[in-house]
């Protein structure tokens, strides 16, 4: 409903600001207001932010097209709700689930925008898989709201949402009921008993179901056959209610006049009733007999007293649950339970009927709660099935786990977890689209079932992960069942006439030697998943207790790398490279380096990987590139002029949309000249042909010069290289390291280079012999260690006496 400026609760507030990016814009689209959740995904600050419009965030955002568009939305709606994409300041992309409300002032007129934001980029719930749910999920909404009464409520039991029907039993509106208990409708009819067994059963996990008495706002009581879900969260404690409630009242009255009308016309009464009314009693012979059926489920089912009183007395009814239920009435119990029968459920209801202290017939009814019931099926399945694959979810897979280890605490019986993952998946569903990517999940998960035995359980925890829980099986076993999955899965699929390929990677723990708890295995599995996809990918790992302290390093590496710009840990040292002809120094190339403050210096193999994959590189490559050019600037202010600053740059950097943008705007802070910087990026950094020549051409457009770092180690094609405005290569150190061996391919090196009109640079010299060899094959330049190691910018300063 649109809101009434300018008042919200505190109470209020601070839950808003803990659950979602919070912002206000005004009538011109322009941030009146952000708050720090909003801040935080985004980078900027409040004073950056305040005065902007989200074109700031993307730069595609039509802000007039969006007011237009919210202005025609809010004629008929009440919110607007669209997933969008934004970039942060780093640069990083982010989804966002957006609710946009309309705000009024105490007058009536619109004065601005409210949004409500969540990040869903980790969830990928911008991909069509969740447009799906949304619509499934909309669609049983509907089905529930034609046939019940639906009520959420938190924890604590507040009222969170109703729908219409509640609203019309109760006869308050919406407003009186939401944010209030359930003891706003209380009739006082039921001991306080009752309710504690409610709150027990469902505060522990479990589904309720019982018969409430309630009470409408004009006094009138109502009874209604409730059902009430538990939704579990990741801690394992109920995070909100679904109450599905259906309106029993008729069926309760009948039953209470049919007390009234036994001595009258019994049967006449109760024939149009739409459920079944029976009665019954014990005959001379002590045996269960029917004296009474009517209704109308009794005709449409076609049955009369008579196919009741043989079915009871048929042997193999003797046992049954319903005989027992029906001896239970005539020893004086009220009796309530489920019975199927001809694909319909029924809910009958025993009363005993006393005369004194005996019980001289039962009064029963049987009401069809099929519906209901199919309802509740498809609420329960929802709550621990996968939407899309139909596999057991997340919930599910705990569940069934921490039971089996409950069962095998004493006797140890080993069991796996195969924690498992596709390969490049992404890459699908960017090229081929989120539907091919949907469809290839469910054809995995069924190829997957196939593959396990019937005891085993297979499910998908989320994305394309999946998880495999071998029940019984020993360390032998379960590589037997990863090797086949790995074999199996590796094997195309046929989706819509295309042939998909897709590799696993596994992890695997074992119960008990990996663990005894499910998030302890789980954890262990997945880090043995990670193992296997360093491995090469396309493979499984066992985990073992070095490898957890192997990714107990990165993550601490990960979580110090977030705060290294801000604590000034990083710095450059600079490797100069000398021109053979000359024996000058004409560059120097800047390579980071880490200071940890406890653990010393930190090599960048060990914390360049971890940027690159965390998306920090940006961030850190930024800072290289504009330390690097503001000494190169110095340097030549103290009179060193020829000196060319060579800065190498990630694949991230290069995919980075800003990338030239960010380049043009470090030299125009440092000073630096354009063709006095050198960008060194790598062989694989060219496999996008036409995106490379346009970068590379702009770049050169200004005079910046360009370098193929480690040329020969990569696969891209010869003839690419004419398509790219280079000016350097650079012979990878491998080959200068084995040089007898390798000095076919220097040499063809080399005069590849020479007949493009490049510059040849040779890294990793090390020997005077080397750097002989390099001459005579007309190698323009060489770095390495026999000139000298990567230094600090000071030290550098005592070599330039030999330039």
């Amino acid at each position: 409903m649109p809101l009434h400026a300018p008042s919200i609760s505190s109470h209020l507030s601070t839950l808003l600001d803990e659950k979602f990016c919070i912002s206000l814009i005004d009538l011109s689209g322009h941030l009146t207001y952000v708050n720090q959740n909003f801040c935080v995904l985004t980078g900027y600050s409040e004073d950056e932010l305040i005065g902007r419009t989200w074109g700031k965030l993307n730069r595609e955002f039509s802000i007039e097209e969006t007011l237009y568009i919210l202005k025609r939305h809010f004629v008929h709606e009440t919110v607007y709700q669209e997933a969008i994409q934004i970039h942060s300041k780093s640069g990083s992309v982010h989804w966002l689930d957006i609710a946009i409300v309309p705000i009024y002032d105490t007058i009536g007129d619109l004065t601005g925008y409210l949004s409500l934001d969540i990040d869903v980029t980790g969830s990928k719930m911008v991909s069509n898989e969740y447009a799906k749910t949304r619509i499934d999920l909309q669609n049983f909404k509907y089905a529930l709201d034609e046939s019940a009464v639906v009520v959420i409520t938190n924890p604590k039991g507040v009222i969170t949402y109703v729908n219409n029907r509640f609203c019309t039993l109760s006869e308050y509106s919406r407003q009186e009921l939401i944010g209030k208990t359930h003891r706003v409708v209380n009739s006082g009819t039921h001991p306080k008993s009752f309710f504690a067994d409610m709150w027990n059963t469902i505060q522990s996990g479990q589904v309720w179901r019982d018969v409430i008495r309630n009470k409408s706002k004009s006094g009138n009581f109502y009874w209604v056959h409730t059902t009430i879900v538990p939704f579990i969260g990741s801690d394992g404690k109920p995070f909100q209610y679904i109450s599905i409630r259906q309106d029993v009242t008729s069926q309760m009255e009948a039953e209470k006049s049919l007390e009234l009308a036994l001595k009258n016309d019994f049967s006449t009464t109760v024939k149009n009733l739409q459920n079944a009314i029976f009665k019954y009693s014990l005959d001379e012979n002590d045996q269960i007999h029917i004296t009474l059926l009517e209704g109308k489920v009794a005709e449409q089912l076609g049955i009369t007293a008579d196919t009741l009183n043989q079915l009871a007395s048929n042997k193999g009814f003797t046992l049954s649950t319903f005989k027992r239920q029906l001896l239970g009435a005539l020893l004086g119990r009220v009796g309530q339970f489920e019975i199927d029968y001809q694909s319909r459920t029924f809910l009958v209801y025993l009363s005993p009927i006393f005369e004194g202290e005996n019980v001289v017939e039962v009064v029963g009814t049987a009401s069809d709660i099929t519906d209901r019931k199919e309802a509740e099926r498809l609420v329960e399945h929802m709550a621990f099935h996968d939407h899309l694959t139909g596999l057991p979810n997340r919930r599910l897979l705990k569940q069934t786990v921490e039971d089996l280890i409950e069962t095998r605490l004493n006797n140890r019986e080993p069991f796996a977890l195969l924690y498992m993952d596709l390969d490049r998946f992404k890459n699908i569903n960017d090229s081929m689209g989120h539907y091919v990517g949907d469809q290839l999940l469910k054809a995995v998960g069924a190829r997957l079932q196939t593959l396990v035995r019937q005891n085993d359980l297979v499910g998908r925890l989320s994305g394309d992960e999946f998880l495999i829980l071998c029940s019984s099986t020993t360390k032998q076993g379960a590589q037997m069942v990863a090797k086949r999955i790995v074999d199996e899965v590796s094997k195309s699929f046929l989706i819509d006439y295309l042939e998909i390929f897709i590799a696993p990677s596994i992890g695997i723990s074992m119960f008990p030697d990996d663990g005894a708890q499910y998030d302890t295995l789980l954890r262990n599995a997945d880090s043995a998943m990670y193992l296997a996809k360093q491995s090469g990918k396309s493979t499984y790992q066992f985990f073992t207790e070095e490898l957890y302290k192997d990714l107990m390093e990165r993550t601490l590496i990960e979580m110090e790398l977030r705060q290294v710009l801000h604590k000034e840990e990083l710095s450059l040292h600079y490797q100069p490279q000398y021109e053979f002809n000359t024996g000058n120094m004409i560059g120097v190339e800047a390579l980071v380096r880490w200071q940890h403050p406890s653990r010393g210096m930190i090599p960048p193999g060990q914390f360049i990987p971890i940027a690159e994959e965390t998306g920090m590189i940006l961030a850190i490559g930024l800072w290289v590139l504009e330390t690097a050019c503001r000494q190169a600037k110095e340097w030549q202010d103290l009179g060193h002029t020829s000196l060319l600053m060579s800065v190498n740059v990630s694949l991230r950097q290069f995919k980075s949309s800003s990338f030239v943008t960010d380049v043009k705007d470090t030299l125009h802070k440092t000073g630096l000249l354009p063709h006095y910087l050198n960008i060194e990026i790598t062989e694989s950094m060219t496999s996008d042909v036409d995106y490379c020549q346009n970068i590379l051409q702009e770049l050169r457009e200004i005079g910046i010069k360009i370098s193929i770092d480690d040329f020969g180690t990569g696969y891209s094609s010869l003839s690419y290289l004419t398509k790219f405005p280079l000016t350097h290569l650079k012979i990878d150190q491998s080959f200068v390291r084995e040089l007898n061996s390798n000095s076919v391919i220097v040499k063809a090196i080399i005069d590849l280079a020479k007949n493009l009109h490049l510059r040849v640079i040779a890294e990793g010299v090390e020997t005077h012999e080397q750097a002989e060899f390099l001459k005579k094959l007309d190698c323009d330049e060489a770095q390495g260690f026999l000139y000298s190691r990567p230094v600090p910018p000071n030290e550098l300063l005592q070599l330039f006496t030999t330039i």
